[in-house]
């Protein structure tokens, strides 16, 4: 059997796990070997693949898996960490000897000290004078003093010895488990040559532990005299790995492929419907304290604000995170990208350059790509909410690559806004994402009418109750600006409960089922739009309601 070389050269990083490829060169004789690959981490055995290229009527005829416990040799920080951690166990027995012994002195001057009425005994007795009493006492206190000070010092050493020797232990595990991988796999290539002559031989196997996931830089450039802009798109793959052993100098490739070793369809089992039996009755348990109402608060307002915010055809939303924004680059560089296979439904981003990725379970940073794309800006609020407008781009992903769902940085220029959650996004798909308040658009809502009239004979017991509101929106930039505007109107949820629209003006591009209206128009510098509607509610005057103004 004969051992060869075969560095990894080749990564395909899948949503869970990786594609290892290793590629080796050796020189044969004509005939049978068996090649071995040395010092692989557990992989799936029946993802081992293995190919080559040889002189004319070279075959593999055999791939198997062996495993070998074989401890790679100590490096020199690895011996460093072993021979720290020998000294601070040395230390930590020393200071634990001293602590005993000190431990044991005082509890012999404490027994010494409870045998004081033999010395008062002596002392009557004339065997003890009155100085040699004082100077015992004396000695038995300051001795007590000092054990106490000393006790204290070495029980303070002693955690500091004790933090030292976890951390050195921490780091020497680590290490260890680094060095020494006891459960380390084999693979064997028999192989036939027909003649003497160079082979290549390249194996390939998956490993699980290994993961990618795209993030985004999304950098806003924006023209204040218009309402459109452009973005710069960075598609960013992240990739972490835990495989126990390092990636160095390999080509990439991120796959959005799900490999599976039983491609198999799932069988189909029969629906069946049954009579429902209850389990049977708990035996009665001391009632729970009331569960706590933090947070709560929050929960619905949220909720509405997003509602309103977000338009029915699709979910926008922006975390803000509070944080600086970074170092602006002083020098543009060329960022090296991926090329784009279309590989059956799934994409394959072949990175253009080697990496170095360690297997340390943390993400490492990889460039895709990126695009120039267009955009468009406008303004949105939801004045029943907040008086705020929002700044919102929708930018046109014109691309031949699909975007996958994954968090985006976002900036407006050189400032940093915060990061949103991009959606999945086709070729040619458009997305929005929000950019901020902007204080030039002041939106003022406000109630211009609140009338009861709980009836008469003729009428009943209906209550009716008319309301009217206005929304005014101010421009004060020096030019126009897109707006639009979302509202509601109630909606009764009870069938003695009749809301009836008297107007709206102007007229909404949208209304829903449900009573969420949409106005969009666009307004000219240092321009004002007003919108103003008006509704009823009536209901028996019995019926309390819920909701109302």
């Amino acid at each position: 059997m004969t051992d060869i070389a075969a560095p990894i050269t080749a990564v395909t990083v899948y949503s869970d796990r990786a594609l290892i490829t290793r590629r080796g060169k050796i020189t044969l004789e004509a005939g049978e070997h068996e090649l071995r690959i040395n010092n692989l981490p557990p992989f799936l055995r029946d993802s081992l693949r293995a190919s080559g290229r040889g002189p004319q009527g070279t075959r593999i005829l055999n791939v198997d898996v062996t495993t070998a416990f074989n401890p790679r040799p100590p490096e020199k920080d690895f011996e460093q960490l072993q021979t720290d951690l020998e000294d601070l166990q040395q230390q930590r027995q020393i200071l634990q000897a001293k602590q005993d012994a000190l431990h044991d002195r005082r509890q012999w001057l404490r027994a010494l000290g409870e045998q004081s009425k033999d010395f008062a005994r002596g002392l009557a007795q004339g065997q003890m004078t009155p100085k040699d009493c004082a100077d015992f006492f004396q000695y038995m206190s300051s001795q007590a003093a000092l054990d106490a000070e000393s006790a204290l010092d070495l029980e303070v050493d002693m955690q500091r010895i004790q933090q030292q020797v976890e951390a050195k232990k921490r780091a020497f595990n680590q290490r260890q488990g680094d060095l020494i991988l006891a459960d380390r796999q084999a693979a064997i290539v028999a192989v036939e040559l027909a003649s003497a002559g160079d082979l290549e031989l390249e194996i390939s196997y998956l490993v699980r532990n290994a993961s990618w996931y795209p993030q985004y830089d999304i950098r806003v450039q924006r023209d204040e005299t218009q309402n459109r802009g452009s973005v710069e798109l960075t598609y960013i793959g992240m990739v972490q790995q835990s495989t126990g052993e390092n990636w160095e100098n390999a080509e990439l490739s991120l796959s959005t492929a799900r490999p599976s070793l039983a491609a198999i369809l799932p069988e189909l089992q029969p629906w069946y419907l049954r009579e429902y039996n209850p389990p049977p009755r708990p035996m009665a348990v001391p009632a729970a304290a009331p569960m706590s109402s933090y947070g709560r608060g929050s929960t619905v307002p949220h909720a509405k604000k997003n509602a309103l915010l977000s338009s029915t055809a699709d979910s926008e939303s922006l975390e803000l995170d509070q944080m600086e924004p970074p170092t602006p680059e002083l020098v543009e560089a060329e960022v090296a990208i991926a090329t784009i296979e279309k590989s059956g439904t799934a994409l394959v981003f072949h990175i253009s350059r080697s990496i170095d990725i360690p297997s340390d379970n943390s993400p490492h940073k990889t460039t895709i790509a990126r695009d120039d794309l267009p955009c468009e800006f406008d303004y949105v609020s939801a004045p029943a909410l907040e008086t705020n407008a929002h700044l919102r781009a929708t930018i046109i992903n014109s691309t031949e690559r699909t975007l996958l769902e994954g968090q985006a940085s976002i900036f407006l220029g050189a400032e940093y806004v915060g990061t949103t959650a991009l959606a999945f996004t086709a070729s040619r798909e458009e997305f929005k994402v929000f950019l901020g308040i902007d204080d030039s658009l002041k939106i003022k809502r406000e109630p211009t009418e609140r009338a009861v009239d709980k009836g008469n004979l003729l009428q009943g017991d209906i209550r009716r109750s008319t309301y009217a509101y206005r929304i005014n929106i101010y421009n004060y930039a020096a030019a126009p600006r897109k707006v639009i505007v979302r509202d509601h109107i109630p909606v009764p949820q009870h069938e003695r409960i009749k809301v009836r629209v008297q107007s709206i003006t102007p007229q909404p591009i949208e209304r829903s089922k449900l009573e969420l209206l949409t106005w969009e128009f666009t307004l000219p510098a240092n321009g004002e739009q007003i919108i103003e509607y008006r509704f009823t509610v009536e209901h028996p005057q019995s019926l309390r309601v819920v909701g109302l103004p």
